[in-house]
């Protein structure tokens, strides 16, 4: 019998019998669960991010935020791997790509089919997800009750409401409880009552661990349930933080004084401070205190006086618009 050799493929590191193969070096704790370092991608002469660099840290939910046509689905597509980037890196817990396992993606697009049942949707992801066959059952009984389906869980997609399809597109992307979850307008179109319950859902997934990146156009998502906003315009990451830090450093005002006149006005009227909008004087505050109460006084020497005395704390939706323009884009 002819002697045995033995043939490496180019690369491979020859071990001999008895040695400790070598491993990769471990990612550190600390290194952050998503980072986007100069990432730019055009369609044809539409350039539709122009270098974003963004950083999340493990635990993290943070709201992107844009006009239309600012960039954010297609960033989030291009972590997900859907979209390949033209140049630039991506990067998830200190490796490389975001892998199939850590990761969830959760598309604006409802991506079920009408004829299947909720039950056959969960068991068909969990095969493509990797679930453990030993695990899938266990796992598919915890979907339906996370996503509140458990009583509809054999009725065909179709016979659900707006609602319940919006829970199982988000139950179906997080079977594989991954630790990097991309939520793209996951609320887009439902009502009030499941806007709630799928708020829940995912500040349960947070609970756990998850670190979520949220696109989203509702500010009230963004104002209420997240670490920080990062808003992204143009293709370009125009601002990172929370509100009150945010206001600050684009010179939005802390506080707004919005008042009325009791008597009537004449068409010309301008108040002794702020703006008149025809039907509100809005004054623009740094401060409470001394500053509120002159502002006050200032107001009350309009002839009859001031009614409907409303203060504002600085909102999200200010900080957007200065950041973005008013202007409606389509």
């Amino acid at each position: 019998m002819g002697r045995k050799t033995s043939r490496l493929m180019p690369g491979a590191v020859k071990i001999t019998p008895g040695e400790v193969p070598p491993t990769a070096p471990s990612p550190p704790p600390s290194s952050p669960a998503l980072r986007v370092q100069g990432v730019h991608k055009s369609f044809g002469k539409v350039t539709a991010l122009a270098g974003v660099d963004l950083e999340l840290g493990r635990g993290e939910w943070i709201a992107l935020l844009g006009p239309n046509g600012a960039g954010k689905t297609t960033l989030m597509r291009c972590i997900a791997g859907l979209l390949r980037e033209d140049s630039g890196t991506i990067s998830a817990f200190g490796a490389g790509r975001p892998t199939a396992g850590d990761l969830g993606f959760v598309p604006q697009r409802i991506a079920l089919h009408e004829t299947m049942t909720a039950r056959e949707h969960l068991v068909n992801y969990a095969d493509l997800l990797g679930v453990a066959r030993g695990d899938r059952a266990d796992r598919v009984k915890w979907a339906l009750s996370f996503s509140q389906l458990e009583d509809r869980a054999d009725d065909q997609v179709r016979h659900y409401s707006g609602g319940m399809q919006r829970r199982l597109n988000l139950a179906v992307s997080i079977l594989h409880r991954p630790r990097l979850l991309l939520l793209d307008e996951p609320t887009e179109g439902v009502d009030p009552q499941a806007r709630a319950a799928i708020w829940r859902m995912i500040e349960g997934l947070r609970a756990e661990g998850a670190t979520i990146l949220h696109a989203t156009h509702l500010i009230e998502e963004a104002e209420t349930l997240v670490d920080s906003v990062a808003i992204i315009d143009h293709g370009n990451l125009v601002a990172r933080g929370d509100t009150a830090s945010l206001a600050a450093e684009h010179l939005v005002s802390s506080f707004e004084l919005e008042v009325r006149p009791v008597n009537p006005v004449t068409p010309d009227f301008i108040p002794p401070i702020g703006d008149w909008n025809g039907r509100t004087i809005r004054v623009p505050l740094d401060g409470l205190g001394d500053e509120l109460h002159a502002a006050l006084a200032t107001l009350e020497s309009i002839p009859g006086g001031i009614e409907g005395v409303r203060l504002h704390e600085a909102s999200l939706e200010e900080v957007f618009l200065a950041l973005t323009g008013r202007d409606l884009r389509e």
